[in-house]
């Protein structure tokens, strides 16, 4: 009490520091870095491998296997998943949920792909991995105004560079590169004529592009550069140099062969931007380390700069985060100015002037506070952070309103206002502490629980429990400070009327405690019973005005033809009322602008549509005609049609795994779950992940043939390639960025397949005719070939309709899919939501023993009785009869941030519990009948109980009216 007492006393010193405390929180509010959404920590990335012409079999045996062996015996992976598809190699590697300090398993990870890389074989590629693909595009610009492509590169190019002088700029991703060759096309007549054959030829102008140093001389105590150019700068001087036939005649390489530059072939990946083509940037803004509205000012300042530099050419945002940014925290910030005024206007009302105004002057002071500590501890200012203070505006306010009532009522007895205050707070300390410490153990398991889902919430628990612990200590510190000077002894007639019912109520409970007891028992048992009428998410979707259309073709599908798909798509969505824009990719999945997306790159056979609306409320219908009409006019794609979601990223909401080594076995356990989910209610764009199977040409080599001529099958197999793809022969070094040249047949993968047969093989004799060597036969080749864990994988993917969940959809289809008589070595397991929800719940369930022992040992710290702590406890169900029907009758759904709910009901119950059981304990001590002190103790705390209850509602209020759909 001395601490108190000395509060007392120096009270200006008290309130000082609170205001001050107060106005750091204030600067704060509007200096401190902000975003959107919280970081993720990099826990997944991505590995590539590239082998040109290999089909998935190959690389699955000779890549994916030496790859994920090598991961496999890393201990902070969780999970490999790997795709093998024609000349490609795709992992996506994830740690542990646990793994914070994730560079150092990045560098575990390196090592194993410098193993790994010794046993692949020759042609592939070095391996790349890529582990911030958790960095999101927050800023996605694209270069138009041309069909030239290349010109676009190089404006977009020269753009990147331009943009790295912005302060606090991050990486800066390349988007929809088309690539760039020097192709040299030998005119095949030309070549026979003279006797060459395409190694020769490869052989002069590798040999005549080299770039060689020349060295230096000393020449006056100073060095001489000898340059001798040995490559060179223009085309003209390249198709100049001298071919020799080997018989000593010479000829120009221009009359030989065409030269020309151009994007890579085939095309790699294609952007559109408003129906132009469009070469991208994506702009990663550093998380957790700046302000992104401050720093996208700072970039549009500086584009506006350059603009000129690139016309005709235009710079266009395609993308912009920070516009989001600035949304999302001004609304929530409304959203809390507009609970402050709602529970001070409950406070004035429910306790008059006085004491209102002394509990409402709390909010903003101790939510500053809060946000002060919370940015001095090197918080970010995001929406989950925000959400978090105005969850915590009503609760705040609890300890307040009992400390300002238990003043008011020593008062009224008739002590001396500095007796009163300290009266009270020799009271309550002990209660209010454990009350505010119950409710910080409720929190707990979310604070200290890890994972995706956890890093995602985090600041909900961190910023509620800061704000909590503040509140506390201004309840015993400076409201009693306050008091004294505004506090005057008289009830209002609305406490004596509240004092009369909480007489009557006690009275009740007491004349009837069977009943009573009988009655909160049916109503906790009816609220469980109707538990199984939840509708379950996981998270709900976003607000965003923006649409996804994803098309999904056959494995080996070219650019071009997905494309031309995606064109098709976004004109028809572009001539929509209330469609405002439309932009897409093929060939990959686009830039990930939102941190919820799931990136797929180098993927020919896939496009994505980014339509914008005027408003999300455009969504549905939007939604609705793109399920209708988007399949007639692409019959040949899957067409999934989606709004962003929020929280951890899924490929589907519903996804069904299914494993199994027979590849013939997988596909038709892939036939039964597609055929029952499409009768499922609710799932929609129900497609797979087999593929369809892609075409394969053998050639079948005569190998008795081919040793009497002495051909070899690398030989075969390199006049094949060099005929198609074409061979890298040397770089070409005239532009800014070396560009590989490349020697192969004008037709190029355009040829013919009768001509492969005429194609000319360099032997002992001479050229010699191809189809002299081999027989060729075509069949049908897996298209595609996904792992998981090493263990060969599949799934069934779905979205859900509008009005459904995951977890309505699961609940039907689940049992009969459990009930497929499936093929021999087929298994299934969910994926999904469903599994990302699992791995939540276990992560909070893992800590739920914590909060339960913290909220025990406050209660025995308080009570000293175990069945004082059990009759506080047994409180704790009680919350279901406000859960359960509250969300079936309002129609929402119970989520991972619906829990977050659940927690704070829990707490304000159970803080309920403990003012009122100790002052019931109080009072039997003083001697009076147990009758007696729960008649006195309910109606001495009916008042604030209902308060804090009014308060708490109020505060969240707010939050149901955003836009915000979390």
């Amino acid at each position: 009490m001395s601490l108190i007492n000395s509060a007392l006393e120096r009270r200006r010193l008290v309130l000082a520091a609170a205001a001050l405390l107060s106005l750091i929180g204030l600067f704060a509010w509007l200096e401190m870095d902000r975003q959107e959404d919280p970081f993720f920590p990099y826990r997944y990335g991505h590995i590539m491998v590239t082998w040109p012409g290999a089909d998935p079999e190959r690389v699955e045996r000779l890549v994916l296997n030496p790859i994920e062996e090598e991961l496999a015996g890393i201990e902070d992976i969780r999970e490999i998943r790997s795709t093998a598809r024609l000349g490609l190699a795709h992992l996506i590697v994830g740690m542990h949920q646990h793994v914070y300090d994730t560079d150092a398993v990045w560098e575990q990870v390196r090592s194993a792909m410098r193993r790994a890389e010794l046993r692949l074989p020759e042609g592939t590629s070095p391996i790349e991995l890529h582990d911030r693909s958790m960095d999101s595009h927050g800023i996605v610009l694209a270069v138009t105004g041309s069909d030239d492509l290349l010109e676009l590169l190089d404006a977009t190019r020269q753009l990147r560079r331009d943009l790295f002088r912005v302060p606090d700029i991050g990486r800066i991703d390349l988007l929809a590169d088309p690539g760039e060759a020097l192709e040299i096309a030998p005119d095949p007549i030309r070549m026979a004529e003279l006797g060459l054959d395409m190694q020769q030829l490869a052989m002069q102008i590798e040999q005549a592009s080299r770039v060689v140093p020349s060295g230096t001389l000393q020449a006056a105590n100073r060095s001489l550069v000898l340059r001798a150019r040995s490559d060179y700068d223009t085309l003209e001087q390249l198709a100049a140099l001298p071919v020799d036939n080997g018989n000593g005649r010479l000829l120009p390489l221009g009359e030989i062969a065409s030269l020309r530059l151009r994007p890579t072939e085939p095309a790699t990946e294609r952007m559109s931007f408003r129906g132009q083509p469009a070469v991208g940037l994506g702009i990663v803004i550093p998380e957790n380390r700046l302000n992104a509205v401050r720093f996208g000012e700072n970039l549009r300042t500086h584009l506006d700069e350059i603009r000129p530099h690139y016309a005709p050419l235009q710079i266009e945002e395609m993308f912009y985060q920070p516009h989001w940014v600035e949304r999302r925290l001004s609304e929530l910030g409304r959203s809390l100015l507009l609970g402050v005024l709602i529970v001070a206007a409950v406070l004035l009302l429910a306790m008059g002037l006085r004491m209102g105004l002394l509990v409402a002057i709390l909010l903003p002071l101790v939510t500053l506070s809060g946000l002060a500590v919370y940015a001095i501890g090197g918080g970010v200012l995001h929406q989950m952070a925000v959400a978090g203070m105005v969850i915590a505006l009503g609760m705040l306010v609890d300890n307040a309103i009992v400390m300002v009532e238990n003043i008011q009522w020593h008062l009224d007895q008739g002590k001396k206002p500095a007796q009163a205050a300290a009266a009270a707070v020799k009271e309550l300390a002990g209660p209010l502490a454990a009350a505010t410490g119950t409710t910080l153990a409720a929190f707990t398991p979310l604070l200290l629980a890890t994972g995706d889902t956890a890093d995602f919430t985090r600041a909900i628990p961190v910023m509620v429990m800061l704000i909590l612990g503040i509140s506390y200590l201004y309840a015993v510190f400076v409201t009693p400070t306050v008091a004294t000077a505004v506090l005057h002894p008289g009830g209002s007639r609305s406490s004596r009327r509240l004092d009369a019912f909480g007489q009557r109520l006690g009275q009740l409970a007491l004349r009837a405690p069977k009943r009573v007891l009988l009655a909160t028992g049916v109503m906790i048992v009816l609220a469980l019973a109707l538990s199984p009428l939840m509708q379950r998410d996981f998270f709900p979707s976003t607000d965003r005005n923006q649409l996804i259309v994803d098309l999904h073709f056959s494995e080996g599908t070219r650019v071009e033809s997905t494309d031309l798909a995606a064109s098709q798509v976004a004109a028809e969505l572009a001539g929509l009322p209330g469609v405002r824009e439309v932009h897409h990719f093929s060939g990959f999945s686009g830039p990930r602008f939102y941190y919820n997306l799931i990136e797929t790159p180098r993927a020919p056979h896939l496009a994505r549509v980014v339509a914008v609306t005027d408003s999300d409320r455009d969504l549905p219908g939007l939604m609705h005609w793109a399920r209708a009409h988007l399949p007639e006019l692409i019959p040949e794609a899957q067409i999934v049609t989606r709004r962003l979601g929020q929280g951890p990223p899924v490929d589907a909401p519903v996804e069904i795994r299914l494993f199994g080594r027979d590849g013939a076995a997988l596909t038709v356990a892939v036939e039964q779950v597609m055929r029952e989910l499409r009768t499922t209610p609710g799932a929609v764009d129900v497609r797979h992940r087999l593929g369809d199977g892609i075409p394969t040409l053998h050639f079948d080599i005569d190998e008795a043939e081919a040793a009497r001529y002495g051909v070899s099958r690398s030989a075969i197999a390199q006049a094949l390639a060099q005929a198609t793809q074409g061979s890298q022969i040397s770089t070409w070094r005239a532009g800014r960025e070396p560009v590989p040249m490349l020697l192969r047949n004008p037709e190029g993968d355009q040829l013919p397949e009768p001509a492969l047969a005429g194609l000319s093989i360099s032997t002992r004799q001479g050229l010699m005719p191809l189809d002299l060597f081999v027989r060729t036969r075509l069949d049908l080749q897996p298209s595609v070939i996904e792992h998981r864990d090493l263990e060969r994988i599949t799934a069934v993917l779905a979205e859900t309709a509008e009005g459904y969940t995951y977890g309505r959809v699961l609940n039907a289809a689940w049992p009969r899919l459990q009930a497929l008589d499936l093929p021999e070595g087929v298994r299934l397991a969910l994926g999904g939501s469903a599994a990302e929800a699992d791995s939540a719940n276990s992560a909070l369930f893992r800590t739920l023993p914590i909060g339960a022992l913290m909220l025990v040992v406050f209660l025995l710290w308080q009570f000293n009785s175990f069945r004082l702590a059990g009759i506080v406890l047994v409180t704790v169900p009680l919350a279901a009869v406000g859960i359960v029907p509250g969300l079936i009758l309002t129609g929402q759904v119970f989520s991972f941030t619906a829990m977050l709910g659940v927690v704070a009901l829990i707490g304000i119950v159970v803080n309920n519990a403990i003012v009122l059981i100790d002052l019931i304990e109080s009072k039997r001590l003083a001697g009076l009948t147990i009758d007696q002190a729960i008649t006195t103790a309910v109606a001495r705390r009916i008042r604030p109980i209902l308060l804090t209850t009014a308060t708490t509602i109020a505060g969240l209020i707010p939050l149901t009216l955003t836009q915000s759909t979390l």
